[in-house]
């Protein structure tokens, strides 16, 4: 007994006019070819040529091409956050323009379905270790937040810092040897500043939106996307003005995977119009986000915000890959 042939096409619904181009590429088909195959298989009312747009409600496939293809799509306009648990270490690298000024450091993650650990490693100032009291400072009193404990929420935002009690007595035993090393006006009030913050985290939050870091990493990016894409507004903070500034923002979900087997989200905007910067230059935002295909784990973001002061464009370039 002879097996049943295959079906040597796939019939995919077309939405709105059909063009032959854009269409023929995504099956790495030329126009003629896809036209040719399509003429082949369809009635009398469906057949096409090369010269006329034309409302076709499906267009003919080759299956093979139709699989190669939709093997490369995804599935759903909806991304859900991981919901897995791993362990993962990421390099970070922030660019501040126009002070030219690079920070590097590495990030350990652990990840369970619902929270996240973070512990930051040492900080580099332009690819040198920090010598300056101050920046000294700042770094022992942060690594004192460190490992911290976060409960994100399902879009993969910020939601509460688990171990909020646990930072306030380190604080309260470590900062004591920091006043007794760093003993100055300047440095008084800047730990009386974090005091503020540490003694009870969790009413601080808005403290993790000023650090372009915590922003970024975690944006909400896990959601749904009508049409594989939303319009959504974003706001940044800029400490060398000591401003926030919005961004009108379309993110794109792509609908096929990276050339890596990675979900890809572009967002991009440009800056609000204000009655400050209305007759000025505006900024742009620039980001692109990469997950990994199977846990849906963040793999990079990487690009750009910028934003003006008068002709003087402040920028600030943020990279974070997984290693």
């Amino acid at each position: 007994m002879k097996g049943v042939a295959k079906q040597e096409y796939t019939k995919v619904k077309i939405e709105g006019i059909l063009n032959l181009k854009k269409l023929s590429g995504e099956y790495e088909l030329t126009p003629e070819e896809l036209v040719g195959f399509h003429n082949q298989y369809c009635s009398l009312q469906e057949l096409l040529t090369l010269s006329l747009p034309k409302y076709v409600e499906y267009i003919y496939i080759p299956s093979d091409k139709f699989e190669i293809r939709d093997r490369k799509l995804l599935k759903s306009a909806v991304l859900e956050i991981p919901s897995i648990s791993s362990e993962k270490v990421y390099g970070v690298i922030i660019r501040f323009l126009p002070k030219d000024l690079q920070i590097h450091y590495k990030i350990k993650v652990k990840r369970t379905a619902s929270q996240i650990e973070l512990t930051k490693e040492k900080t580099y100032v332009n690819n040198q270790g920090i010598d300056k009291m101050i920046e000294q400072l700042f770094e022992k009193a942060e690594q004192i937040l460190y490992p911290l404990q976060i409960s994100i929420k399902n879009n993969g935002g910020l939601d509460n810092i688990i171990n909020h009690e646990e930072i306030a007595k380190r604080w309260k035993t470590e900062s004591l040897k920091l006043k007794d090393y760093y003993q100055s006006e300047t440095t008084d009030q800047l730990l009386e500043q974090m005091e503020t913050v540490y003694t009870d985290i969790n009413l601080k939050k808005d403290w993790f939106d000023m650090s372009i870091f915590y922003k970024l990493f975690f944006l909400p990016v896990y959601q749904g996307y009508p049409q594989f894409q939303k319009k959504d507004f974003l706001q940044i903070y800029f400490s060398g003005l000591s401003q926030e500034i919005g961004y009108n923002t379309e993110c794109i979900l792509s609908r096929e995977y990276t050339r890596g087997n990675k979900i890809a989200v572009q967002l991009a905007g440009m800056e609000e119009e204000t009655p400050f910067n209305k007759n000025g230059k505006k900024g742009e935002a620039s980001l692109l986000y990469k997950l990994n295909k199977e846990t849906r784990e963040l793999f990079s973001i990487t690009g750009s915000l910028s934003t003006f002061e008068g002709s003087t464009e402040y920028k600030i370039e943020f990279q974070l890959f997984e290693q």
